[in-house]
């Protein structure tokens, strides 16, 4: 029987990828958790992709102004202003990539450790990690949007022309320089916003099921039994089941333990 860092080796099994053990309704919010979380992770990879595309065509398109075949004597050095939408896109991978971190982490633990019980630390540590992600999503999805929205990208340089500016946009036309007028731009805005929100839920269940846990564990308290804290103890207080009833040969009505009947 292996252990590391105190996780038992041998829990971990392919049977756990199941649906029926990953909806196991015995954890609390156990299913929903997982749900979110794989939902959530799935479109911030969208998100983070198509962030990764743009980036990508626009330092080539960049890369291929700064080499344009200008004639020899020319004075011409043209160049590319794209920083905003590099930095946004740069911002958006980042944190998309911290949403698998965290919320994969926390999938993981889920699904092969269910029933194991952490220390504040731990809670405090992966609340605090989801929170800030989930801002960190919701600012690159606000700086992606006005970027898209609102700039574009400016050719410039020594000798750089109106005429000079159109011959080179006729020569490399995609991605345009206004950044809206690309669909794949919208893609990524929209898919960000999407991001953002399936992170806020993933932190709102998050943080839900880590402070259920650190008062009652992991697993869902049994009907009928709840938990005295007022007074700071771990008391048990046992609700009793309703007492059942029969009915006597003259219609009257007793306890189970001793029907009444004359």
């Amino acid at each position: 029987m292996t252990k590391i860092w105190g996780f038992d080796l041998s829990e971990m099994h392919w049977s756990a990828f199941g649906s029926k053990e990953m909806m196991d309704p015995r954890y609390h919010l156990r299913k929903q958790r997982i749900i979110v979380y794989k939902i959530a992770m799935s479109v911030s990879l969208a998100a983070e992709c198509t962030a990764t595309y743009s980036l990508s065509k626009y330092n080539s398109h960049q890369s291929h102004i700064e080499s344009y075949p200008f004639p020899s004597a020319s004075p011409v050095q043209a160049t590319e202003n794209n920083e905003s939408l590099i930095r946004a896109a740069i911002s958006t991978i980042v944190f998309c990539v911290f949403v698998a971190t965290v919320f994969g982490a926390d999938f993981f633990f889920l699904l092969f450790f269910p029933r194991r019980r952490y220390p504040l630390w731990w809670h405090r540590l992966r609340s605090g990690a989801a929170v800030v992600v989930m801002l960190g999503v919701f600012a690159s999805a606000v700086a992606s949007t006005v970027v898209i929205a609102t700039q574009e990208a400016t050719i410039y340089g020594p000798g750089v022309t109106e005429d000079v500016r159109q011959q080179v946009i006729q020569a490399y036309a995609r991605p345009p320089l206004r950044y809206r007028t690309w669909p794949q731009n919208i893609a990524w805005a929209v898919l960000v916003w999407l991001a953002f929100a399936l992170t806020a839920a993933s932190t709102a269940l998050l943080l839900r099921a880590s402070a259920y846990d650190k008062r009652y564990g992991p697993e869902e308290r049994a009907e009928g039994v709840a938990r005295d804290y007022d007074d700071g103890s771990e008391r048990e207080r046992i609700t009793p089941a309703p007492e059942k009833t029969t009915k006597g040969r003259r219609g009257e009505v007793g306890s189970e333990k001793g029907a009444v009947g004359v």
